[in-house]
Order: structure tokens, then C-alpha cells, then sequence
């Protein structure tokens, strides 16, 4: 009897044990959802507020009258700036203004080449005709068996296309848990599977690593519609307000991002490069040793000047012999000399001219045959690594997207390869836009270029000023 009370009491200790551990289990799944949405939501706020804020004038600033600050306040000058943006440039001045300043912008060397990338894939990806990221697929990757999950970013065109045998989609397969990396591939229409879901139901699957499946997504979707009252439904005159407000909200954002982008990118640049020169530069040299104010540029100037002199000074007798010297004394150095050989291997390879090193676009069947992937030809392969292969090797450099600098070195059959005529700069476009950017097809067909269809074409146009106002109307 007493064996049976205690077994009885072990018993209970247990399920009280188990239910303390639900109610801890249902606890975490009920406040982590929302705490880290607020989470990120607060820190995308206080981000945008710490940016914005600084320029807001006194006067139109709330935290001057008031003694607590007001989150935010930035993001809501950035909407209603966006708005009033897309407003203005509806009208003929707005459109006479945007033409006068992408005028300015196409005449900075390098500012127009990024201003022109970003402006394009902004107007792709915000146009309600393009099916860039607006469609979710399954592919086979990364070999015959194995699936996964991609987005749409276009038809493939141009050179791509042209030099394939079959019509090809680009496909952008993204990485888990952080989707905005991965690869872009160039897929046969036929092996693309269409998925019943959205693109949001599509990045959950991703980021979750496939424990969020699109049928708890649905179902979490259905119990959020039962749940909001039925007059949400009903359509009045205020869906058509916001409907324009909401246009004029993304005409401004097609304006300012691009402009916007670039500048911040050039920005950067300058001033970190500014921040490591500016140091070292002597102060009777030094402007801002006499001006009251910083010198934007000043560091990136210098540097082109030392590079300049040091390339002038080099080119003699004297400067020959003092590059002799410091050469050995690197040499006798035991890791230094390494490294150094290493680095000076690599940068006279890239800049000579004869060299074919990153000066070639090619494309390869990757993952699997009959899928394609732009890589860049970077030298013939060592000679132990073309005795291992069955035909003479290449080395080629995979690029992921959007983020070209990392990738895989793939050692490809040089007749398994296609050259494209594409300019490496036109090939990292691609890359990095994950194939809304494409360049233009420069193979002649009877004196004319060809579009992918075969037809004369100078490849995907960007959008006028006029193509925003029909954007904001």
C-alpha cells in the first residue's frame, strides 16, 4: 500500500513538473514572437529617428517644445517627404528639375555608373509590370534530386539568353537564415515549378530553415482575417486616397533612392578614406589646418597625388634601386616575405595588360547541366589540377548576390564555358542587381545588334521622367 502511495505522489510531482514546463513552453511562444518583432521594430526606428532627426529644423521639431523625445518622428518626415517628393515630380517642374540633376549625375565619372545600376533596378523592381521578386518557384539545386526554394527576378535577355540553347529564367536562390545573399541562375523555363505561395510565404520558409511551412503560414493567415472585423472589407472613397498617397509615396521613393543611394555610397567612401589618410598628412599641408571646417575629399586627393608621385619617382634610376632595397629587406623577413610575394602576385596579375585576369565574363553550367551561371575567367588553372581533370581546366570565380566579393573558385573545362562580350563591370551589374540589370547584346547579326529575340535592340531602356508621373497617377 505504501509502494502504491508513493509511486501515486511521483506521479503527481510529474504532471505538475510537465504542466510548469507547457506553461513555460506556451509562455516563450506567446511573448517572443512579439517581443522580438517590437524589438526590431524599435531599433529600426530609433536607427531612422538618430538619422533623420539632426535635420530637422527647431521649429518644426516637436522635442524643442517638449520634454520627452518622440519615436518615430524621423520616419514619419521620411514617409511624408517621400510623398510630397512624388507629388512634385507629377508635375512639369518636378520632371524639368529630376532631368536637370540626372544630368549633373551622368557627367561624375564613377557617380553615374552606380546612380545608373540603382536607378534601374529600382524601376524594375517598384514597376507593377515587372515580376521581379513577385513570384516564388522550386528548382532543382544544387544537383538532380535536390530542391530548393527561389524567386523570380525576370526573363532572362540579351547575351544570356542568345548564347544558351534553350529559354531561361533568372532565378535568385537565396541563402538561410539571411535571404539577401545567395546565388543567381539562369534555369530553363521548363525546370522551373511554379509554388502556391507568396513572396512573403516564401522568405519565412527560408529564414525559418523550413520550419515555418506555407500551410502554417496559410493557416496563420486565415485565423488573423477571421479574427479582424468584417467593415474592414468594405471599399469607399478612402481606399482611392490612400491608393494615391501610396503612389505618390513610391514615385518619391523612385526619385530620391537612386540619387540617394549613390550619393550615400560616395559619401562613405570619401570619408572613409578621409579617416584614415587624413592622420598622417602633414599639418603645414593640412587646409584644414586653416580653415574652420572639415575638407571633404581631402584624403582621397592625397592618395591619388602620393600614388601619382611614388609611380613617377619608381619610373627612375633612383627609384628602381630604392624598390630593390626594400624588396630584399621584405625578403628576409619570415612572414612578412610570404604575404608580401603573395600581394604583389595578385595586384600584377590583375593590372598588367596582358593579363586576362577578371577581364573576361563567362558562363557556366551551374549547379547541374542545363542550369547557368555568370562567373569570371581569372586564369588558366595549375598544371597538377589540368592533369587531375579530363579536359584542359580554367579558373573561374562564382560571385554570389548581391555581394560579388564572396564566392566559390570553380576549376571549369575551358570547352564548358561561353564567353560573353559583356564588360566585367555589365557582368557585376547583373550579379549584384541578382539579373534585373541587364546589359545589352553586342554580337553583330548582319551589321545590326541583337535583342534576345533576335530582333535590332539596344537592351532594357530605362525609365523616362514621364514613366514616374504615370507611376504617381
Amino acid at each position: 500500500m505504501k509502494d502504491k502511495g508513493r509511486k501515486a505522489k511521483k506521479k503527481l510531482k510529474l504532471s505538475v513538473a510537465q504542466r510548469l514546463s507547457n506553461y513555460l513552453l506556451a509562455g516563450v511562444l506567446i511573448t517572443a514572437p512579439v517581443t522580438i518583432t517590437l524589438w526590431l521594430a524599435w531599433k529600426a526606428i530609433t536607427f531612422v529617428d538618430r538619422q533623420v532627426t539632426p535635420y530637422i529644423p527647431s521649429q518644426w521639431n516637436p522635442e524643442s517644445y517638449l520634454p520627452f523625445g518622440v519615436p518615430g518622428l524621423g520616419l514619419l518626415v521620411i514617409v511624408v517627404g517621400l510623398t510630397l517628393i512624388g507629388f512634385l515630380t507629377a508635375g512639369y517642374i518636378g520632371r524639368l528639375l529630376m532631368m536637370v540633376s540626372e544630368n549633373l549625375v551622368k557627367r561624375l565619372p564613377v557617380v553615374r555608373s552606380i546612380y545608373s545600376w540603382t536607378k534601374q533596378v529600382f524601376e524594375t523592381v517598384l514597376s507593377q509590370k515587372s515580376g521581379a521578386f513577385r513570384e516564388v518557384v522550386l528548382v532543382e539545386y544544387p544537383c538532380k534530386g535536390s530542391w530548393a526554394v527561389g524567386f523570380i527576378t525576370g526573363r532572362t535577355k540579351g547575351e544570356v539568353q542568345g548564347v544558351t540553347e534553350e529559354s531561361v529564367i533568372n532565378v535568385f536562390v537565396p541563402a538561410t537564415p539571411n535571404p539577401t545573399t545567395g546565388f543567381l541562375l539562369f534555369i530553363p523555363e521548363q525546370d522551373v515549378h511554379h509554388l502556391d505561395m507568396t513572396v512573403e510565404e516564401g522568405i519565412k520558409l527560408v529564414i525559418s530553415g523550413g520550419i515555418l511551412t506555407p500551410s502554417d503560414i496559410k493557416k496563420m493567415s486565415a485565423e488573423n482575417k477571421e479574427a479582424k472585423p468584417a467593415t474592414e472589407e468594405t471599399h469607399g472613397h478612402r481606399p482611392g486616397l490612400l491608393m494615391r498617397l501610396r503612389n505618390y509615396f513610391f514615385a518619391g521613393m523612385l526619385v530620391t533612392a537612386p540619387i540617394g543611394l549613390t550619393f550615400w555610397l560616395a559619401w562613405e567612401i570619401v570619408v572613409l578614406i578621409d579617416s584614415w589618410v587624413r592622420p598622417y598628412i602633414p599639418a603645414q599641408w593640412n587646409p584644414e589646418t586653416y580653415v574652420s571646417f572639415a575638407v571633404p575629399g581631402f584624403g582621397l586627393f592625397f592618395i591619388f597625388l602620393g600614388l601619382t608621385l611614388i609611380g613617377f619617382l619608381t619610373a627612375g634610376i633612383v627609384g628602381k634601386t630604392l624598390l630593390r632595397i626594400s624588396e630584399r629587406m621584405l625578403d628576409q623577413m619570415p612572414v612578412i616575405r610570404t604575404l608580401y610575394g603573395a600581394i604583389k602576385q595578385i595586384i600584377e596579375t590583375i593590372f598588367q595588360k596582358h593579363s586576362n585576369a577578371f577581364r573576361e565574363v563567362v558562363l557556366i553550367e551551374y549547379p547541374r547541366p542545363g542550369s547557368w551561371a555568370l562567373g569570371f575567367y581569372t586564369g588558366d588553372s595549375h598544371p597538377q589540377i589540368r592533369d587531375i581533370s579530363e579536359d584542359e581546366s580554367i579558373n573561374v570565380f562564382l560571385p554570389t548576390t548581391p555581394n560579388p566579393t564572396s564566392g566559390f573558385l570553380l576549376f571549369v573545362p575551358r570547352g564548358k564555358t561561353k564567353s560573353l562580350t559583356m564588360t566585367v563591370e555589365e557582368g557585376i551589374k547583373m550579379v549584384v542587381s541578382g539579373g534585373i540589370v541587364t546589359p545589352e547584346d553586342r554580337r553583330k547579326k548582319e551589321g545590326q545588334q541583337v535583342s534576345a529575340s533576335g530582333k535590332p535592340g539596344k537592351g532594357m531602356k530605362s525609365q523616362k521622367p514621364d514613366d514616374i508621373r504615370k507611376v504617381a497617377s
